[in-house]
């Protein structure tokens, strides 16, 4: 999964957040590099069980916890799950978020891209995924995610390995 992303451009999907403006995701891509993260938003997923929710919080603040070294790279994180805009905002609140949560409800990313994602008897989800953009095209992707905590701390000891930062 995570081989067959690397080279594939961001494609122009426009999605909302919380708070602001709609985005198209492509074009903010072409503009800055990005550090992209799909997580489930949900209650349960395969990977993680009943503690999804846990595992999100404990992603969200890794990346607000890391965006000084994310930015001092250039780059920007974005956050995506297709849950309720009500959840995303509460979850970004609760956990102290400043980069954007995107909602992505009717899957134009998953559908694009071929992102994985899952179904349960409360909707269909994205697993947890990253992906690390320069130039609109996926440098980096990975895939499984087996430690949310450490996520942005994986994608900087990554972009230091490029030599970037």
């Amino acid at each position: 999964m995570a081989e067959r992303l690397v080279g594939l451009v961001i494609p122009p999907v426009v999605l909302n957040g919380y708070r602001g403006s709609p985005l198209d995701l492509g074009e903010f891509a072409e503009t800055f590099p990005l550090v992209v993260y799909m997580y489930p938003g949900g209650f349960w997923s395969p990977e993680d069980g009943e503690d999804a929710p846990l595992l999100d919080a404990i992603q969200h603040r890794a990346f607000r916890d890391h965006q000084p070294d994310l930015e001092a790279r250039n780059y920007r994180a974005i956050g995506i799950s297709s849950q309720s805009e009500r959840a995303q905002r509460d979850a970004a609140v609760a956990n102290g978020v400043a980069h954007r949560l995107l909602r992505d409800p009717e899957f134009h990313l998953a559908r694009e891209l071929r992102l994985p994602t899952f179904t349960t008897a409360d909707g269909c989800w994205y697993r947890r995924l990253m992906l690390v953009t320069r130039g609109a095209r996926i440098e980096k992707a990975f895939f499984p995610v087996s430690d949310a905590g450490r996520s942005a701390a994986h994608v900087i000891a990554w972009t230091a390995m490029q030599g970037i930062g």
